[in-house]
């Protein structure tokens, strides 16, 4: 039994086949473009945090804020304003809060790869849903879980953790991981089709 299920000669030969492999070829590329703007983005933040002595970006309660006039508005910090074990902290709350996003467009990446390649229903792209489902709820926790941390321990400065986005990524991830298993499902099934041949 193979693990890959590809589209038989006759349907890879089909004009709309062929769109999807171009299409998806075009996904891939965005999301691997995506993948390296979050990380470049996860290193500017934490280069931010740590080592950037200016006053154009800073932090308030409502949440962050970049001031071109160069001093941050009433409320607000500067990130060099704060000791080194507070920037330390949020340079790891900012790498938290990154890391969700960076591991979903890394598995969608890889998930419109395999399409592009024409791999479909294949275990491998089960799993790149699962973890799509699960970056997902992971960013929809984090800012919470965040919360509860910073504030336990006395550091929080940006309160501005409750987004109605995070219910929608909430049924989202939830959404992606029950069609994952479907996926995993629909391949076990024609699998065992397959063994009865």
């Amino acid at each position: 039994m193979a693990d890959v299920l590809e589209f038989s000669p006759g349907v890879a030969e089909h004009p709309a086949y062929r769109r999807v492999r171009a299409s998806s070829r075009g996904f891939a590329m965005l999301f691997g473009a995506l993948l390296w703007t979050f990380v470049a983005l996860t290193v500017f933040g934490v280069w931010a945090v740590l080592l950037y002595r200016g006053r154009v970006i800073s932090l308030g309660a409502p949440g962050g804020a970049i001031s071109t006039e160069g001093h941050p508005p009433p409320g607000y910090v500067t990130f060099a304003s704060l000791s080194l074990v507070h920037r330390m902290v949020y340079a790891l709350v900012w790498i938290v809060r990154s890391a969700p996003m960076v591991l979903l467009f890394w598995n969608l990446q890889g998930l419109f790869r395999l399409y592009a390649r024409g791999q479909v229903f294949a275990a491998r792209n089960a799993r790149h849903l699962q973890w799509v489902g699960i970056a997902l709820l992971a960013d929809a926790i984090l800012p919470f879980v965040c919360h509860l941390a910073l504030d336990a321990t006395g550091y929080e400065i940006d309160r501005n953790w409750a987004h109605m986005t995070s219910l929608q990524e909430l049924l989202l991830g939830g959404l992606v991981l029950v069609i994952a298993q479907v996926m995993l499902v629909g391949r076990e099934i024609e699998q065992d089709r397959e063994g009865f041949v």
